[in-house]
């Protein structure tokens, strides 16, 4: 960290902020996840250079932004996520919704342009190699609104959706190189054409070429996806697809439904009995419905109306050419606990009941003392708001586990410039 900002300097006091408020973050997820000091050098650099001029206008002065992501639970239109590497260190993600300087104005007032604009850098400065664009023209035309004007903002779009744009980008820092993802919101094209979001994305994948879509094998996903619209209450919320060939690339859908029950995992696990659970070891299912039920805790079965939108569980479906489609489950720990601290304590219960607790047990402490680090012991306890997900991949004999987190930028900055305003003196005239 050092090192970059002494090569780095901002002329842009916006630019400056983002890196000032997160750039140390990431720096120390990728110390404590166990990058190597070149891996941590390269890393912070691209991130400095190319992710934080596409971060937007920094906060007024009240710690407000004309432009509230809706990606994070605060607006921060960032969040770092770290996977639980089963060789004892975690992977970093880097997950952010670019933001042109003018979006929210009447210049721009749907930043409609900031996502094409960065992938197309990437593309014309061969940043990414193995960058594809294919599937990004197509999912474009298809999952995207096309005409703005038949778009009816609501309350429920506006927290949902990356307003209008629909967009966010990740950049998976795996060691054997980098992958960028590109994750769309379908609600906007469903409004525009007056179905629903499922639809949209059942649509935008039938109509790849023939050859791509019968690779894919997808019909198997998508008849659950509607069945299951009506039995658990599921509705669509993301899609998402990795840049690159699409014989490699991966699709993903995103879901969530009211339901807390272990029936509901394992009807989704099962794709509603499509799939033989004699795929999993015992030892692999015993592992999810355990992270299912210390997170999910004492919850009612079905969780009352009238919650934060991201309070239900939910699942992701991959699928990719010539693979089975595969579920993963996410949960929201703001739903069910109290605070951050309870999370962290949730996670070293999991893991210290695993058959591979000495192996994971100083990853754990690694992740402990970097959340701690970045947000500090008063700030974990206080709330839930930094682990705005956890989520797990059900593979074959294990669980892949991954912790998304919030960088609560703009939560942290509204408060601390309350305080100022607390503590300052009168002003006698």
């Amino acid at each position: 960290m050092d090192i970059v900002n002494s090569i780095i300097h901002f002329h842009n006091k916006d630019h400056q902020f983002w890196w000032d408020r997160t750039g140390s973050q990431l720096a120390t997820l990728l110390n404590f996840a166990g990058y190597t000091f070149p891996e941590q050098y390269n890393e912070l650099l691209f991130y400095a250079l190319h992710v934080v001029p596409e971060l937007g206008p920094s906060p007024d002065e009240d710690g407000n932004l004309r432009w509230r992501s809706p990606q994070t639970p605060d607006g921060t239109p960032l969040d770092l996520s770290w996977e639980w590497g089963v060789d004892g260190k975690g992977v970093i993600r880097t997950s952010f919704e670019p933001i042109g300087p003018l979006a929210g104005t009447e210049v721009d007032p749907f930043n409609r342009y900031e996502t094409d604009s960065w992938i197309r850098h990437l593309d014309s400065q061969r940043l990414i190699v193995n960058l594809d664009l294919e599937w990004y023209h197509h999912f474009t035309k298809t999952i995207l609104p096309q005409n703005l004007e038949r778009v009816r903002m609501t309350d429920k779009l506006n927290f949902e959706l990356a307003p209008n744009a629909g967009t966010f980008v990740t950049r998976d820092i795996k060691r054997s190189g980098p992958i960028v993802k590109l994750y769309m919101f379908p609600g906007l094209r469903a409004q525009e054409l007056g179905i629903s979001n499922l639809e949209i994305v059942i649509q935008a994948i039938q109509s790849l070429p023939t050859i791509q879509y019968e690779s894919l094998q997808a019909e198997p996903l998508l008849d659950y996806l509607r069945e299951a619209a009506v039995k658990w209450n599921m509705e669509t919320g993301i899609f998402s697809f990795d840049l690159v060939s699409p014989t490699e690339s991966r699709i993903k859908i995103y879901t969530r439904a009211p339901n807390t029950t272990v029936d509901y995992l394992m009807d989704a696990l099962t794709l509603g009995g499509r799939y033989d659970l004699s795929l999993y070891s015992k030892e692999a299912l015993d592992d999810v419905k355990d992270f299912w039920r210390i997170f999910i805790g004492d919850a009612p079965d079905i969780l009352p109306s009238g919650q934060a939108e991201r309070a239900g569980p939910g699942f992701y479906f991959t699928i990719r050419a010539g693979n089975l489609a595969s579920p993963k489950l996410y949960i929201s720990p703001i739903s069910f606990c109290k605070n951050d601290a309870e999370v962290l304590a949730r996670l070293r219960h999991y893991f210290s009941t695993r058959r591979d607790a000495d192996r994971m047990s100083s990853q754990v402490d690694n992740y402990e003392k970097a959340v701690t680090s970045i947000y500090g012991t008063k700030l974990l306890e206080q709330r839930c708001g930094s682990h705005f997900y956890v989520s797990c991949a059900l593979e074959k004999d294990q669980l892949r586990v991954v912790t998304y987190l919030c960088p609560q930028t703009l939560e942290r900055e509204r408060e601390a410039r309350e305080l100022l305003k607390y503590q300052a003196p009168d002003v006698v005239a």
